[in-house]
């Protein structure tokens, strides 16, 4: 069993504390040198002298600190080490030589950083974080492995390699127009633009491109690149369900003559891609370590149950349950919450929605394409935007997390929870019972907003709006920066406590597996007309009805896994993918 320390440098500040870390070590207690000041200022960690009795984590004022044991990893498995107390990855992913390989985990454990080592960005230092690192050490580390003829082409400058990046949004910076950010690898832009639908685009500037856009230029630039390995990190973050299956058949098609290596956190669209996967088990910011290649549909169940048989490992403590969903009884009963037809009209877009009525303790996914009213829709109950015709209903409280957010405040979510606690509205109880621990915020309570990752700012907001008291709960994708594992665990947060608070919720996703844990029926928006500029909701349906009136439009059918009654995309032309269109079941439920 190995120990090692982790010191979060971005929240360690050693001069805004007592360094209650080394005053209370029991070691240096004992005259010790376990914990140190380093060159820069802040504490250095021995992981030799360290005793694990976690007194250090539990007063550091920051929660800058982890001490873990790693009985899974060896240190001769150690593929790249970031500083003494820094971040490690153990082993690395294998490419197929054609086909798609998954990367599936959790944020901050070192995804990305093995797609920038297989793709030559980065060379692997081995655990060696003294030394420069370089290629001869490595070749000779992998000498006789799947990885050593990889890694000999890559120091030799002969795989070409093409990388799609994480966060999208940074691209807008460069201030170039998409045709020539989407040329700039030498490819051809305007074959590659057309093949994800954006060739009406070609010639606006990066920065008036939306996060979906910028996403689709981004998978452009990649596609019209002529490589020999292509990594692919989150393909699906801004786009909606219908452009998720577009991108997933066209890197499909990619796979049947490349080498693909994708990360992604829709488990849905990962399963219909990827032909193998690798899961990543660890501690987030502190080590990660590469499972074995497992075929695709055994890799979503391993992660779902949590236990990773060949290499006796848990990585988490209950497994991820789904369940059928029943048809319903037409008759809504026990309605809270009634609204009427309503619409609104902009001067290029109008909206219409049909009248409907969602029941107490029901929670009802808004699902449809991209710019068809969602947000539009959740802003006028919201009381954000004024209909144009109809009324938001009257008497109803709402608790609203917008779709778009930005931490304005250096306050950390603690004060803000102080200072909200006042309100009336405000359930100070509730956030720290059931929303702090559910949604994982222990550790960053103390951390300014500013300083927040997109993930985090959403787990964030979305437990504010949670511990209001309020009659309906409108929250706008609050999956988006969300791991699987964070989309799943705030699926069932929002289910119990609407459930349990015997309130309603609407909730606007484009994660199949999300809305399918978190909802009990579904509003489906659609465009009207061939220009796109006008669009209808209706609904509340129940899921089956929901889902097979969006997934009839999008042309995919879904079926449940026997073992784990996940929604799983069927491939195209198969058996069950003829049977089910025959049939117009479309997302095929078990009968009850």
């Amino acid at each position: 069993m190995a120990r090692i320390a982790i010191l979060l440098n971005d929240r360690c500040h050693p001069k805004e504390c007592q360094w209650e870390c080394q005053a209370y070590c029991p070691p240096v207690r004992m005259g010790q040198e376990c914990i140190i000041e380093g060159p820069n200022g802040k504490p250095i960690i021995s992981e030799t002298l360290c005793i694990g009795c976690g007194i250090c984590v539990h007063k550091c004022p920051f929660d800058a600190i982890k001490i873990l044991n790693t009985p899974q990893a060896e240190e001769s498995e150690i593929v790249h080490r970031y500083g003494y107390n820094g971040f490690r990855l153990y082993r690395l992913p294998i490419p197929l030589a054609t086909g798609i390989t998954g990367l599936l985990g959790a944020n901050g454990i070192g995804k990305s950083t093995a797609l920038r080592i297989l793709g030559g960005v980065e060379v692997p230092n081995l655990g060696d974080y003294e030394h420069p690192a370089a290629w001869p050490p490595v070749l000779e580390h992998y000498r006789g492995t799947a990885l050593h003829a990889h890694f000999e082409r890559v120091a030799r400058g002969e795989l070409k390699t093409v990388m799609k990046p994480q966060y999208v949004d940074r691209l807008a910076e460069s201030g170039d127009r998409v045709r020539d950010y989407v040329a700039g690898s030498g490819g051809k832009a305007d074959v590659a633009l057309g093949e994800v639908g954006m060739s009406q685009r070609a010639d606006r500037l990066m920065t008036e491109l939306s996060g979906g856009e910028l996403q689709l230029a981004a998978l452009a630039r990649v596609l019209a690149t002529d490589a020999d390995l292509y990594l692919i990190d989150e393909p699906s973050s801004y786009l909606d369900i219908v452009h998720r299956l577009e991108v997933a058949r066209i890197l499909r098609r990619l796979g049947e003559r490349k080498s693909v290596i994708v990360v992604e956190h829709d488990l849905a669209l990962l399963d219909y891609l990827a032909d193998q996967a690798h899961l990543l088990y660890g501690e987030s910011a502190a080590f990660g370590v590469v499972s074995h290649p497992i075929p695709m549909r055994s890799a979503i169940n391993t992660y779902l149950n949590g236990y990773l048989k060949d290499e006796n490992v848990r990585f988490r403590t209950e497994a991820v349950r789904f369940v059928a969903h029943p048809p319903k009884p037409p008759a809504r009963q026990n309605a809270l919450v009634t609204f009427p037809e309503m619409e609104k009209a902009f001067p290029e877009f109008h909206l219409t929605v049909g009248a409907g009525a969602i029941a107490r303790g029901e929670t009802v996914g808004i699902v449809g394409p991209n710019a068809t009213g969602k947000t539009t829709f959740v802003r006028m109950l919201a009381g954000v935007e004024t209909p144009t015709r109809g009324t938001p209903p009257p008497g109803v409280t709402v608790s609203y997390k917008p779709q778009y957010l930005k931490a304005t405040q250096a306050a950390s979510l603690r004060e803000r929870a102080s200072a909200l606690a006042s309100e009336p509205t405000f359930d100070h109880r509730t956030f720290e019972r059931d929303l702090v621990p559910g949604l994982h915020l222990d550790e960053i309570l103390d951390v300014a907003l500013t300083d927040l990752s997109g993930g985090e700012l959403q787990r964030s907001a979305v437990a504010l709006a949670l511990a209001r008291t309020a009659t309906l709960y409108l929250l706008d994708e609050p999956s988006a920066y969300l791991d699987a594992d964070e989309r799943m665990a705030m699926a069932r947060l929002i289910r119990r406590q609407v459930e349990r608070q015997a309130v309603s919720a609407l909730v606007v996703d484009h994660d199949v597996y999300f809305l399918d844990l978190a909802s009990d029926a579904l509003m489906v928006f659609q465009p009207e007309g061939t220009n796109g500029t006008s669009g209808r909701g209706d609904g509340p349906f129940a899921m089956r009805e929901g889902m097979n009136r969006l997934l009839r439009t999008v042309d995919v059918t879904f079926r449940r896994d026997a073992e784990t009654l996940r929604p799983r995309i069927n491939r195209e032309g198969s058996v069950l993918d003829r049977e089910q269109r025959a049939q117009g079941e479309y997302y095929y439920e078990p009968a009850s």
